[in-house]
């Protein structure tokens, strides 16, 4: 008995088409440490791999073939309870056998300061609820399309020249109360200010809304969109391939604003997080 489990043993290799003992596929995540409201790429080796997948935090995730390895971007809400948690990679390779990694990542608090200011009482009705839900389900249609081809390439530029004053994350008190958290940034500039594209992307929407004002999203492809709010003028036609630094929009004072600025959002997967950080790294 013992001998015939002993060459089961040698054999096992030979029956499982691959060697049962072989390294489990390597897989990269930078950076290593998930902030709030921040971004996270992973990378998996691509040899012998047919596609990845994945999920963390509940948001379900597809990794790209970019050379050799497939890469896939996510973000951690803003929100986000600081912990550990699991990321799951679910690879198929190439001759369809499957393989599940699992990496315990450490989402860490990010401080966020507080930003007060005042609308007027024309203005502060533009907040109610049942006309920022109808607009956004209008711009949450275009954030769930995820173009297959990467249209962005390298770091992202900031869409205007302007001091930013209100940050991603800031707690906003409007009017005295407290109103959630921004999710994008704001720059001061005065009306009619030439935004950029801060890369290669694609107009899929462009509309003059009550709330947001004049609006414009760019789809850099594989999950990845910018947002650009309060616009007194779109450039740039839905539909258009746009290249980064070229005008798409004039800045305005459109929608619920307290003045003449731009607000510039990121979104991943539908999952609004901090641009600025596409702006100092090559995600």
């Amino acid at each position: 008995m013992k001998r015939v489990f002993f060459i089961f043993f040698l054999l096992a290799p030979i029956i499982c088409g691959r060697p049962c003992f072989a390294a489990e596929t390597a897989c990269q995540v930078h950076p290593q440490i998930a902030w709030q409201g921040k971004t996270l790429a992973v990378k998996v080796p691509a040899e012998d791999v047919a596609s990845v997948s994945g999920i963390f935090l509940g948001q379900k995730f597809l990794c790209y073939k970019k050379g050799d390895v497939y890469k896939g971007i996510i973000g951690v809400p803003l929100d986000q309870k600081p912990g550990y948690y699991k990321l799951k990679l679910f690879i198929t390779r190439t001759d369809g056998a499957k393989e599940t990694r699992i990496k315990q990542l450490k989402v860490w608090s990010t401080r966020f300061p507080y930003s007060k200011f005042w609308l007027p009482p024309a203005r502060n009705k533009l907040r109610a609820r049942q006309i920022v839900n109808n607009e956004w389900a209008l711009i949450d249609k275009v954030l769930r399309q995820e173009a297959t081809a990467q249209r962005w390439q390298g770091k992202f530029i900031d869409p205007v020249t302007g001091e930013v004053s209100q940050g991603f994350g800031h707690k906003q008190i409007i009017n005295g109360k407290a109103a959630g958290s921004h999710r994008g940034v704001d720059y001061t500039v005065i009306s009619g200010t030439e935004v950029i594209a801060p890369n290669n992307g694609k107009i899929v929407f462009a509309d003059r809304l009550q709330a947001f004002g004049g609006t414009m999203v760019l789809d850099h492809g594989q999950g990845i969109h910018t947002l650009y709010f309060h616009l007194s003028k779109m450039i740039a036609p839905v539909g258009q391939e746009v290249k980064k630094g070229q005008v798409i929009a004039l800045s305005g004072n459109s929608g619920v604003s307290s003045g003449a600025h731009l607000h510039w959002g990121m979104s991943v997967h539908n999952l609004r997080v901090d641009p600025k950080q596409w702006v100092k790294y090559d995600i």
